[in-house]
């Protein structure tokens, strides 16, 4: 986003004790770390505006809905806060008379069923510790209006895969959970609509990657070919003691995934961190995901200081203590596939990139259909949104693998899971030989 345009900087608004966003604030950045500014924006109790929201608790590692922004600049990063924040809310919000409640036979419109989602197997459904349970058609749900741009239709899409928080109401709402995977704000539709596709896209080679255990190519990153910006990035993010090993993890889709591991040979606590950036140009993922890892460190930090980083119930969702788990020295040995051994080497010019074509958003569609997969959108826009010139959208694709912070739930028995490590020229392994290690990105 640029900080210069107005109608980023409406956003602010949304910034008061009596608004959205109540208060934002600077995170500290250990001595050593790459000089990010890190913001964090707060949202506060909104289960006082909305009824969705009604028995929700505060809970840092299941319930937090403020947003985090990291930049080299403060402003920059302050904006963005308070876009992930106005993103969480409004994918936290919906209205009753919107929502369709009928079984699969008893609608008279276009729908995508939930056996096209992403499932649990056999073995994880029968866990006593899964929460999830297989779907049942004639079992009414909540249905919500999508829109197909893959068949340029409107659809009807399961509403517990739109929404955040949303408790189930019957038993076959329980075949997955709400995550915020696909949501994003934008002041231009499209701009949204591509942002959630891109981290779709970037969740599903995170998963990919972990569940497999893919050996990936290095990515071998020229500075003299980023922009100015992007060079500031990537000699932030390089800089002190930290040692960052970037690799492709471009799946099928063919958009670019830049899959980052950063090692501390210093700290014991935080010896090895993972995140991934998705981007139409891979110069610019590459240049996220430094500011990217720079904001997980400073979480993870918070989490290792206030508590021991043990191994989270595999049945309990923890979207930071697995992270925090996984970056123990101790824990080395659970990253050998992406640390040791010969591997491919993949200059960033080698990757694919989209910025260059007229629409760069229809061209991302058509890659990702071509693969057999749905891209579909549910608007989820806002008053508040609404009111500072942004739109707000969620970003479905139901064919693509699921990040899950539920180690009991990892979504096995997913086609995908099986037949894209093939596609992208890896050996697939069969769910008995999948990693059996908790998803160490936060």
């Amino acid at each position: 986003m640029d900080v210069s345009t107005p109608a980023l900087r409406r956003i602010t608004s949304l910034v008061s004790p009596y608004g959205l966003v109540s208060r934002t604030a600077a995170l500290p950045v250990a001595d050593g770390d790459p000089d990010f500014t890190i913001r964090v924006a707060g949202i506060g109790d909104p289960s006082k505006v909305l009824h969705s929201m009604r028995g929700w608790s505060n809970d840092g590692d299941l319930g937090n809905v403020d947003g985090v922004g990291s930049a080299l600049a403060g402003e920059r990063a302050r904006l963005i806060s308070i876009a992930e924040a106005l993103e969480r809310y409004s994918v936290c919000a919906w209205h009753d008379e919107d929502i369709v409640v009928a079984a699969e036979d008893e609608l008279t419109e276009e729908f995508v069923s939930p056996t096209r989602w992403p499932q649990c197997s056999a073995s994880e459904f029968a866990r006593d510790d899964c929460g999830l349970v297989p779907y049942d058609p004639a079992v009414p749900i909540r249905w919500v209006r999508a829109w197909s741009l893959t068949r340029r239709c409107s659809v009807l899409v399961p509403a517990i895969a739109v929404y955040l928080h949303m408790a189930p109401r019957s038993r076959s709402e329980r075949f997955t959970r709400g995550i915020t995977t696909g949501a994003a704000v934008h002041s231009d539709l499209r701009g949204a609509v591509l942002g959630g596709l891109l981290e779709v896209v970037e969740r599903d080679a995170l998963s990919i990657a972990w569940l497999q255990r893919l050996r990936l190519p290095h990515l071998s990153v020229d500075p003299e070919l980023l922009e100015p910006l992007e060079r500031a990035y990537h000699a932030t993010g390089t800089a002190r003691h930290l040692d960052v090993r970037l690799f492709d993890a471009t799946t099928d889709f063919g958009i670019p995934v830049v899959y980052a591991v950063q090692l501390s040979p210093h700290e014991d606590r935080l010896a090895q961190i993972v995140c991934a950036t998705c981007d139409v140009d891979p110069r610019r993922a590459v240049a996220k995901i430094y500011r990217e890892l720079a904001a997980v460190r400073v979480a993870l930090r918070a989490a290792v200081d206030s508590r021991p980083a043990g191994r989270p119930d595999d049945g309990t969702v923890s979207v930071i203590g697995s992270a925090a788990y996984n970056a123990s020295a101790d824990r080395r040995d659970a990253f050998r596939h992406l640390l040791e051994g010969e591997r491919d080497v993949r200059r960033l010019d080698e990757l694919p990139d989209l910025s260059a074509d007229p629409d760069p958003l229809a061209t991302a569609v058509s890659r990702v259909a071509a693969r057999g997969a749905e891209v579909l959108v549910v608007d989820v826009t806002t008053d508040e949104a609404r009111q500072v010139g942004m739109h707000a959208v969620k970003v479905l694709v139901p064919e693509a693998v699921p990040l899950s912070f539920i180690h009991s739930e990892r979504y096995l028995g997913t086609d995908r899971l099986y037949t894209a490590p093939t596609a992208m020229g890896h050996e697939s392994h069969g769910e008995e030989s999948l990693n059996p290690e908790p998803q160490p990105a936060a």
